[in-house]
């Protein structure tokens, strides 16, 4: 069965802006964030999204197509409950 998941998303353009206003570019640009799903280290080039977890937490996750589906699929199942 397939089931559609709503993305939002940012521009590149807008991403930097965005980051600041969160708290998290020195984050990324020290190299402290880690993708949720597979560990690697998330830089401006390789950010592949952001979600917020069931605790509020916001999580990055890399460019790579599984770590991205992944994100989506938990994504959907936090949105439903």
């Amino acid at each position: 069965m397939v089931s559609k998941v709503t993305i939002k998303a940012i521009h590149d353009t807008d991403l930097v802006k965005i980051l600041k206003r969160l708290g998290l570019y020195e984050g990324v640009v020290e190299g402290n964030c880690k993708c949720f799903v597979c560990g690697r280290r998330i830089t401006l080039d390789n950010i592949g999204g952001l979600f917020k977890s069931r605790d509020g937490k916001i999580n990055f996750v890399c460019n790579n197509m599984k770590c991205l589906m992944t994100a989506a699929e938990i994504t959907s199942k936090i949105n439903k409950e």
